[in-house]
């Protein structure tokens, strides 16, 4: 995830947990994949004139009808009606799944995922907790998918309703699960924030960006707001800075971190200004400042992967 150009589609926390559950799959996944070699058939005989979102929504329509005890059919159908923004059947789609089945962590899932997309917190809230209380006492909690989402989703939901600490709590309960979650650190990290936990914020925001060093805006400009509420002047400079590269005015970063390379943040500013020259196509520039990094910090790993990237060594020539 350290490559360049990486694009985040991030734009807010709730739109991030619709796109987390959408990437992921995970109804799907626990009842069965083949089931759209199915629709992918079935596709071929509805004739070409609607959209495909519609044609996918008549066939599993016609399939379900076909077999309307197949649980695989009604969530692969439930899917399809999200994607053509038909909450009201993906949800009656979730429902007859949960009458076969109380405690299917799939259904309940996009459950949760539909009511959020419906402005139904609470309702939301209930499925995310029904998938915690069913399985953080299982065998396999300590790595469960599903109860990772449904942590970070509740987090999400409470932080939409102001319960900034109750956010901090569930999101944390989520990385424990997978710390290697940039979206989980930048939730934290906004939570923390809300609840007047600032270094706290500072230290989960700069764990995302460890993850995502660039095209991802978002926690640049968190980690200013943490730093200044913190009073930590050259931290907050060299956030803006970065914010000036990931909105794509390398010029304006250099001159924020060429201020900043001899001061307390020295090894960040200089990450950031080889992260600049890479940008800008400078491969010499890029090589010469992450070497300037790792003299300083020779475990840095954002300048061991960039020169690794630019096919460099640490040392010496290309």
């Amino acid at each position: 995830m350290s490559r360049m150009n990486v694009v985040r589609r991030i734009a807010s926390v709730s739109e991030r947990t619709i796109e987390r559950f959408t990437k992921a799959g995970l109804l799907i996944l626990a009842i069965g994949i083949p089931v759209f070699g199915v629709f992918y058939y079935l596709d071929q005989r509805v004739d070409g004139g609607p959209s495909l979102v519609d044609r996918n929504v008549a066939a599993a329509e016609a399939a379900v009808r076909r077999q309307p005890d197949n649980v695989a059919l009604r969530a692969a159908l439930a899917q399809f009606y999200r994607e053509a923004k038909q909450f009201d059947g993906a949800l009656a789609q979730y429902d007859e799944i949960l009458k076969t089945d109380a405690k299917s962590n799939g259904a309940l899932l996009g459950r949760g995922h539909v009511l959020v997309q419906l402005g139904d917190n609470e309702r939301a809230a209930a499925a995310f907790q029904q998938v915690i209380a069913a399985a953080k006492g299982g065998e396999f909690a300590s790595s469960n998918p599903q109860l990772q989402e449904a942590y970070y989703n509740l987090a999400s939901v409470r932080l939409t309703q102001g319960q900034a600490a109750q956010a901090v709590d569930a999101v944390e309960a989520a990385l424990r699960i997978d710390p290697t979650d940039a979206d989980a650190f930048y939730l934290l990290g906004t939570a923390a924030m809300k609840a007047g936990q600032p270094a706290r914020a500072v230290r989960a925001l700069r764990q995302a960006i460890l993850f995502v060093p660039t095209g991802w805006c978002a926690p640049y400009e968190d980690l200013n707001r943490a730093y200044t509420a913190l009073g930590s002047a050259p931290q907050a400079a060299y956030a803006v800075g970065m914010t000036a590269l990931c909105h794509n005015k390398p010029a304006e970063a250099r001159r924020q971190l060429e201020a900043l390379v001899t001061g307390p943040v020295a090894v960040d500013a200089m990450t950031g200004l080889a992260m600049a020259a890479e940008s800008e196509s400078d491969t010499a520039g890029a090589t010469g400042w992450y070497r300037k990094v790792l003299a300083a910090d020779p475990k840095n790993f954002t300048a061991t992967t960039g020169l690794f990237r630019l096919g460099a060594t640490p040392k010496g020539g290309n």
